[in-house]
């Protein structure tokens, strides 16, 4: 019976070690950095993380005032940067007027990518053009 005790035993310690042991790091990793367009830091806008095999999680986050920080997980990623500006024209209500002014090439027809590796923190800077 003796037998059976310490077996249990390390059964129960084993059981114990293995959630710590972890699966290789984080599942979800700290994305953060800056975003400017023209050489100039994006005031307010949008960044999503997307899985580049389009399967899993996003990773989404504000940016505000050229930065922003997420959590988003591991892996390769494709990267779509949006923000708005107050149009010169107001909308037909004569409320202030909306527009994007990030082009398409950096979000619905992103070239962007990213790769999150596995560790605590990544850190990113998109300087983005016309």
């Amino acid at each position: 019976m003796r037998y059976a005790c310490n077996s249990m035993a390390q059964l129960v310690v084993l059981g114990l070690m293995v959630p710590l042991l972890g699966c290789g790091g984080p599942t979800e990793i700290i994305v953060k950095g800056t975003v400017t367009f023209e050489g100039v830091p994006v005031e307010t806008g949008e960044i999503l993380f997307l899985p580049a095999n389009g399967e899993g999680p996003v990773g989404a986050g504000p940016i505000s005032n050229g930065e922003f920080s997420f959590v988003s997980p591991p892996g390769e990623k494709k990267v779509e940067i949006t923000a708005n500006k107050v149009s010169d024209k107001p909308a037909p209500d004569g409320l202030p007027n909306y527009v994007p002014y990030i082009p398409k090439k950096y979000n619905t027809a992103t070239t962007l990518t990213a790769t999150v590796e596995n560790k605590a923190e990544n850190t990113y800077t998109f300087e983005l053009e016309k």
